[in-house]
């Protein structure tokens, strides 16, 4: 029957189109998603700053073999972690309980690209991952020799509890913190402080100097992210108006760390700013800026004797490659970020006709130099010879 017809029935109209709808398929809103995979703009970086080398945490890296051994350490910490609670009677069978009550709201934090395992493995992963980092934060803030349980330096494990694909929802690290607080001393700090606290001594920092006003986080690398940001919006306002001189008195002042650890960080970073079109890119900004000065391994060597950056990666070149990248690939959405004055001084300056004479000369020092040389010879024999004729 012609639906334009007019004696098509009202019923038989709104039969048609719920049919049609039925047949399409529903396009999932990712914003309900707080743990996603690495976005196609960045497909391209190396596996190390992505993949965990250590240890997994969530279910995307949980059946790669090289993490496996790790998981004995975790077993440690989750013993350490159940001798808190035992004499509430606080074991296993309530701890699986209560995290099988999370476990549909846990899928839904993750991207429908992860391959979720069955319920009974989620909730064993949930118990064993979740412990092992509470229990983590808990030994380091109470001073204990944590250090030889762990098979690893800790920057190696903060790196891999700080990769996009390697999260756990914040939520249930802060179930689990909370379950297992009763009848800690009433001092303790909130699970966000000891989490920082923890996440901050790789960089050679006091965790005095990160923000711990960080509302509901959606997971570590969030809150570790969010920590670094203004926290006003008059901060805000004034980072969007930063001017060059200052940016470059802070970078002296402060230099930025140049290592591997560092580097697989700040990508990760930028890796969650795109997943999330809300949220600022000041990371994306960051990485953005270092790309237009950051060319070539001698660029490396410049900006670390003008103290801008200090430490050593072991690959810089791949390094810059993929900053350069992320540069080619994200600088067009930036122009509304706090830097976007200095991306357009810099591409002005090296498009300029000085720094091009300049790069001719720096390209061709020794042909330049052996030249200059030349005509200084040739000055001088004809100016020796004209001075002792006239005396």
């Amino acid at each position: 029957m012609d639906p334009l017809n007019p004696d098509y029935s009202l019923q038989q109209i709104v039969a048609s189109v719920e049919a049609r709808l039925n047949r399409c398929t529903v396009i999932p809103d990712t914003r309900t998603y707080t743990i996603c995979h690495f976005p196609d703009v960045l497909a391209g970086v190396e596996d190390w700053v992505r993949s965990p080398r250590l240890a997994s945490f969530g279910p995307c890296h949980c059946r790669k073999g090289q993490l496996l051994p790790f998981e004995e350490c975790k077993s440690t910490f989750l013993n350490k972690f159940l001798s808190r609670t035992q004499n509430l009677e606080r074991g296993v069978p309530f701890y699986v309980r209560e995290l099988s009550n999370l476990k549909d709201e846990t899928k839904r934090c993750y991207s429908p690209k992860f391959a979720m395992p069955p319920d009974g493995e989620l909730v064993k992963m949930m118990l064993s991952d979740g412990c092992f980092t509470v229990e983590l934060f808990r030994q380091y803030d109470e001073d204990t020799d944590f250090m030889s349980h762990l098979p690893c330096p800790i920057p190696t494990l903060i790196s891999d509890l700080l990769k996009l694909e390697n999260q756990l929802p914040f939520f249930v690290l802060e179930k689990l913190f909370m379950w297992s607080n009763v009848g800690q001393r009433a001092s303790i700090r909130t699970l966000p402080d000891l989490a920082l606290r923890f996440l901050s001594q790789a960089f050679c920092k006091s965790s005095e100097m990160v923000c711990h006003d960080v509302q509901e986080p959606k997971h570590l690398l969030d809150l570790f992210r969010r920590s670094l940001l203004p926290t006003t919006n008059s901060d805000l306002h004034r980072s969007k108006r930063y001017d060059q001189r200052h940016s470059i008195q802070s970078m002296r002042s402060r230099p930025s760390p140049f290592d591997d650890f560092t580097n697989a960080v700040l990508v990760n970073c930028v890796a969650l700013e795109q997943c999330f079109p809300d949220e600022s890119k000041h990371f994306t900004a960051y990485a953005c800026f270092m790309s237009c000065l950051l060319k070539q391994p001698e660029d490396v060597g410049y900006l670390r004797s003008a103290d801008i950056i200090k430490g050593v990666s072991q690959d810089e070149t791949s390094f810059i490659n993929m900053l350069n990248s992320i540069g080619t690939n994200l600088r067009a959405t930036l122009r509304e970020c706090y830097l976007w004055k200095q991306f357009r001084e810099i591409h002005s300056y090296y498009n300029s006709h000085w720094a091009s004479i300049r790069r001719t000369l720096l390209q061709h020092n020794d042909f330049m130099y052996f030249t200059f040389l030349q005509i200084l010879v040739a000055i001088l024999s004809w100016c020796l010879p004209a001075a002792s004729t006239g005396s």
